[in-house]
């Protein structure tokens, strides 16, 4: 790929850390944010609530944001309705595009080719992270807007289909079981 077609992700995008909890976290603090967390995000639970004296709201999800996490194995959660407004913690990094699609950069972010670059700016041999500094000089190409459409309607077609297919497993899985265990409630004596 063309070099001139090629920019750092800080140049189409505004890449920040997360807040430090520890640090901010009070008690009897006036303002009151619910935040995120893996965890809670991954086995669809409720998000804890934290209170502070400060205004952290530069540090809550926007829709379009992209969430980065910054330890390693990363993951990158796409900020949708369902995770706005949400105080975003330290271990993530929020990526908010200026430029390109959001859709498209997290498809591109997760690529095998920036996988592998990503891989030669993780730091840590025990506990590996990717320093802020590392991930904002991604390389990221130059898409025309037009492109941009066409790849994200593509990514949303496949992420469908593949949703579709999982549910499918799922319920082969659940009746194959209920056979296989009707069988063996048959077979005894």
């Amino acid at each position: 790929m063309n070099n001139e077609k090629q920019m750092k992700l800080e140049e189409i995008a505004q890449v920040t850390i997360g807040v430090l909890v520890k640090r901010e976290k009070e008690d009897t603090g006036e303002n009151s944010y619910m935040l995120f967390s893996l965890k809670s995000y991954e086995e669809k639970q409720k998000y804890e609530e934290i209170k502070t004296s400060k205004d952290l709201s530069n540090k809550l999800a926007q829709k379009g944001d992209l969430l980065f996490r910054l330890l390693y194995p990363n993951k990158i959660i796409y900020v949708d309705e369902t995770l706005e407004g949400l105080l975003i913690p330290s271990q993530f990094c929020i990526i908010r595009s200026y430029s390109m699609n959001p859709i498209v950069l997290k498809w591109y972010l997760e690529s095998e080719k920036v996988q592998e670059e990503l891989k030669n700016k993780i730091t840590g041999s025990i506990i590996k992270s990717m320093p802020l500094a590392n991930l904002k000089t991604i390389n990221i190409p130059n898409i025309s807007s037009k492109n941009q459409k066409n790849m994200e309607q593509l990514i949303t077609l496949w992420k469908r289909e593949k949703d579709i297919s999982q549910k499918i497993l799922e319920e082969k899985e659940k009746l194959y079981t209920y056979y296989l265990e009707n069988m063996i409630v048959e077979g005894e004596d």
